[in-house]
């Protein structure tokens, strides 16, 4: 009876601590507040024990069973409910076909690391970025926990040029300057080795090419520590190369920088909204994500009170900043963007997978469309994005840019992550995936926003902010934020 007890207890603190850990978001408790999933281990029961159904056949938690039918099980979850398979055209049988014998020599080998490499890579041949499994540090530290000492991107010209040099770095010792041109890459044009680097240690798997781009630029100077290289490069103003052989070392991954991100770094007491007044009284406000937090807990009455004071003060232009915003509660977009349309707006329809009907069906529940409320801001709307920005910060973007006042300025598409999050799964030794249950639809039925199988989607600025070496120096040295003073010259030019 004691070990009864103690069994029982074992479980319903398994089941307790599962409502908080079990996906890669959950949501703070009597709130609608969501927070990044902690990575905390499931107790250890004792086995043997009786069999709870809860834990041992329940759809989506596959903890204990073996790795090989742990996967077979999610193959078959995600092929059946991944919204985008046909927009993405994905082989699911191929992918199966090649991790399950990956999955298959892990166990052979009793490799943990190589097993969760398997479900990683599996995860990672899904181009969406709202595709997500948990990272193993360790393993990940192996792969790149070493650096070069730089950060570099591609230029509109289609130049490969340093913004970033770490102190007493491998590639500060070798001489490399901010603003130097990458040329060779251990021998090989830099392109053909940008173009090589896998993604794989990337935040979320790009979904656009030009996401899959900048990751790669990102990624090609990260390594494990003590690989060397042999690179070319010409510093500006210099009229020869230089050739230099450059060992990666632990730097805490300080490289990992990404010129058209603005990551944002924020935690459940954080106010989703920044407000402040420009040069020539213009408004600003920054919505870090659509989502309530504790400070906050009424997003919507917050945005309402800062755009009664712009329409309140008359400030001749607005910017709203969305750079770095990658989502948040979609209920709150007509909420938001009610202000500023002249009429009634179709946002999306979402189609979820129907077990009844075998296939995709739209919920009505879930249609959104945002109508103009009677306190509405008619001046001219800039709105700041970058790689960063993605899911209903999308969606709010879409709605405004249909209004002729408008603009859109960047240095680079969104992220072209429009699906709807929501199906976690939970594997063997601890490792959550996650992936996306709805697709978001127009109003002709259409898939929009979310990126395609040719790599084409996200919202390009009507503004673009360009990508070259004097913007870079800019951002870098100088520490001037560029899209915002565009965005302000913009309106002071169009009064």
């Amino acid at each position: 009876m004691k070990n009864l007890r103690i069994v029982v207890a074992l479980f319903l603190f398994a089941c307790i601590l599962s409502s908080f850990i079990g996906c890669t978001r959950t949501r703070i408790p009597l709130t609608k507040i969501e927070v990044p999933m902690v990575a905390v281990p499931l107790p250890e029961l004792p086995l043997p024990l009786p069999k709870i159904p809860l834990l041992m056949s329940g759809e989506g938690d596959y903890r204990l069973l073996p790795w090989k039918k742990a996967f077979n099980r999610l193959c078959d979850q995600i092929e059946r409910e991944y919204p985008y398979t046909e927009w993405k055209n994905i082989n699911w049988d191929d992918l199966r076909a090649k991790y399950s014998e990956r999955i298959a020599q892990a166990k052979e080998k009793k490799n943990r690391d190589d097993y969760y490499l398997a479900l990683r890579e599996f995860m990672y041949s899904i181009p969406d970025a709202n595709v997500r499994i948990e990272t193993n540090e360790s393993v990940r530290a192996s792969a790149i926990g070493g650096g070069y000492g730089f950060a570099m991107t591609r230029t509109d010209e289609g130049e490969y040029i340093v913004f970033y040099v770490h102190a007493d770095s491998s590639a500060d010792k070798a001489g490399m300057k901010i603003g130097a041109k990458l040329l060779l890459w251990n021998n090989i044009p830099i392109e053909q080795a940008i173009m090589e680097t896998p993604v794989l240690w990337a935040d979320t798997p790009p979904a656009t090419n030009e996401g899959k781009l900048r990751e790669q630029c990102k990624l090609i100077g990260r390594a494990p520590i003590d690989t060397e290289i042999e690179v070319s490069f010409l510093n500006p103003s210099q009229t020869e190369p230089v050739v230099a052989k450059l060992k990666a070392q632990k730097d805490d991954y300080a490289t990992l920088l990404i010129p058209v991100w603005d990551k944002v770094s924020v935690g459940p007491m954080d106010s989703p909204l920044q407000k402040k007044k420009l040069d020539e009284a213009y408004g600003y406000v920054r919505i870090l994500f659509f989502s309530p937090s504790i400070n906050t807990p009424f997003p919507a009455q917050a945005f309402q009170k800062i755009v009664s004071d712009f329409v309140r003060d008359g400030v001749p232009g607005v910017i709203i900043d969305l750079r770095g915003n990658t989502g948040g509660d979609p209920e709150l977009i007509p909420r938001f963007a009610g202000y500023f349309v002249e009429e009634e707006t179709f946002l999306h329809d979402l189609a979820f997978y129907s077990k009844k009907e075998k296939g995709f069906k739209i919920s009505p529940g879930d249609r959104i469309v945002v109508k103009p409320f009677p306190i509405r801001y008619r001046g001219k709307v800039v709105i700041l994005i970058d790689y960063g920005t993605a899911g209903c910060a999308e969606g709010f973007i879409s709605v405004l840019s249909k209004q002729k006042n408008v603009q859109i300025m960047g240095m680079c598409n969104t992220r072209g992550a429009m699906g709807v999050p929501g199906g976690d799964v939970r594997m063997p030794d601890g490792i959550t995936v996650s992936y996306p249950v709805a697709r978001s639809l127009d109003k002709d039925g259409n898939v929009q926003i979310e990126a395609n199988a040719k790599g084409e989607g996200g919202i390009a600025p009507t503004i673009k902010i360009p990508i070259n070496a004097d913007n870079l120096q800019k951002i870098f040295v100088d520490k001037k934020d560029i899209v915002l003073e565009q965005a302000v010259e913009y309106l002071k030019n169009n009064k």
